[in-house]
C-alpha cells in the first residue's frame, strides 16, 4: 500500500501511542533488573515478543527465516540487538528511568549524521541545529547525575545504548532491500535469545533470578507492549503513512519517558532533566523535518526508507 497518504487524526494518536508505550520501557526495566539481571531481563522480553513479531510476519506475508547465504548478516544484526538492548537494560538499572528515556532517544541523532557519511544523504542546517540542540540536552543531564540522583556511569551506558541503536538503524537501512522488516525483527529475536541466556548464564548467574510480581509485570509490559504493540503499530502506520511525517513526532518520546519516571516511579521532577528532554525533543524534531524536505525528491528516497 502506497504512503501518500497526509498524516490524519487518527495517525497522530498511532503515533502518540506508540512514543507514549516506548516512554515507559525504561520504568518496565526498573521494576524488573532488580529482581532479574539485565541480560536475563532481555532473554524473556524477547521470549514473550516472539510470537507477537511472528504473527506480523504472518499477517504481513514476510517471510519467518532468511535464505542461508545471508546468515552472516543475520547474525550481526543480532549481536547489534543483544549490546544494545543488554546496554540499555544494564545502564538503566544503575540510573534514574526519566533520565535513560532521554538517553535512549539520542539515536535518531546519530542515525542524521552516520547517513549523511555512509549513505550518502543531505544534512541541511536545521539537522544541524537539531544536532546542537540535542547535543546540550545530553551535556545539561551528564553535568547533573550526581545531583539529580542518577548515575554517570548508567547514564554513559545508556548514552552508549543510544548511539548503538543509531548504528544499528543505518545498518537496517542496509539491510531492508535484502531482508524485509518483520523477517529481520522476528530472526534477530530467534538468534539473539539464546545470546542472552548465554552471558546472562556466564556472568549474571541463573540462580540470581526472582520472578517477583513487579519484575514479572516489567517483563510483559516490554515483552507486550513494546516489543509486541509498539512494532505493530508502527509497521501499520508506516503502511498508511510516509515514514518523514511520522518521524517529526518522535520529539515526544523522551518527554513521555519523564513523565513515566516521575508518575509512575515517583523519580524527582528536575527542572535540568525537563530542559534536556525538550532539548533532545526539540533537537529530534529538527532532524526530522530537515530530513523529511530532503526526501521530497524521489532521487533521494532509498530502498526500505519507509520501513522501521
Amino acid at each position: 500500500m502506497p504512503t501518500s497518504r497526509r498524516l490524519d487524526l487518527m495517525g497522530v494518536l498511532g503515533v502518540t501511542l506508540c512514543c507514549a508505550l516506548w516512554g515507559g520501557n525504561a520504568v518496565a526495566v526498573k521494576y524488573s533488573v532488580p529482581d532479574i539481571p539485565p541480560f536475563g531481563c532481555a532473554v524473556f522480553r524477547f521470549l514473550i515478543g516472539l510470537p507477537v513479531v511472528a504473527l506480523v510476519c504472518r499477517v504481513m506475508g514476510q517471510p519467518m527465516w532468511v535464505e542461508r547465504r545471508h546468515t552472516r548478516l543475520l547474525i550481526a544484526h543480532s549481536l547489534l540487538t543483544v549490546l544494545q538492548i543488554g546496554t540499555f537494560n544494564l545502564g538503566t538499572g544503575l540510573s534514574l528511568a526519566g533520565r535513560s528515556s532521554v538517553f535512549i532517544n539520542v539515536h535518531p541523532l546519530i542515525v542524521a549524521p552516520l547517513s549523511w557519511l555512509l549513505l550518502h544523504e543531505r544534512l541541511g542546517r536545521r539537522g544541524v541545529m537539531g544536532l546542537i540542540a540535542a547535543a546540550l540536552g545530553v551535556a545539561v543531564l551528564l553535568s547533573t547525575a550526581v545531583q539529580a540522583g542518577g548515575n554517570l556511569a548508567g547514564d554513559a551506558i545508556v548514552l552508549l545504548s543510544g548511539m548503538i541503536f543509531g548504528v544499528q538503524t543505518v545498518a537496517q537501512k542496509w539491510t531492508f532491500p535484502i531482508i524485509r522488516p518483520a523477517t529481520l525483527l522476528f530472526t534477530q529475536y530467534v538468534l539473539a535469545i539464546p545470546m542472552f541466556l548465554a552471558i546472562s548464564a556466564a556472568f549474571e548467574g541463573l540462580d540470581t533470578y526472582r520472578f517477583t510480581p513487579g519484575a514479572v509485570w516489567g517483563l510483559v509490559y516490554q515483552g507486550l507492549a513494546v516489543s509486541g504493540v509498539v512494532f505493530t503499530v508502527w509497521m501499520l502506520l508506516l503502511s498508511r503513512y510516509p515514514a518523514n511525517q511520522i518521524a517529526t513526532l518522535a520529539f515526544m518520546t523522551p518527554l513521555s519517558g519523564i513523565a513515566a519516571g516521575t508518575l509512575i516511579r515517583g523519580e524527582p521532577f528536575r527542572w535540568e532533566l525537563v530542559i534536556a528532554g525538550i532539548l533532545v525533543g526539540w533537537g529530534i524534531y529538527l532532524v526530522s523535518r530537515d530530513r523529511a524536505e530532503h526526501r521530497r525528491s524521489p532521487a533521494l528516497a532509498l530502498p526500505g526508507e519507509d520501513a522501521p
